[in-house]
């Protein structure tokens, strides 16, 4: 991936059919001596919890 691409989505459990699955992570970081890899934080509990909160304010 290139620049620009940061923030983009990680998926678990898509179905591109509907466009639903579990966000689990986003794209964030690279390594120029690991080409064609992106590293991103994978999402826990803490950020169910927030979500889980969010949806219900």
């Amino acid at each position: 991936m290139t620049g620009g691409s940061s923030g983009g989505p990680w998926f678990t459990g898509f179905d591109e059919t509907t466009g639903t699955g579990l966000q689990v992570s986003v794209n964030s970081f690279g390594y120029t001596f690991l080409p064609n890899r992106m590293f991103g934080p994978y999402f826990g509990n803490e950020a169910k919890a927030l979500y889980d909160r969010a949806q219900t304010s």
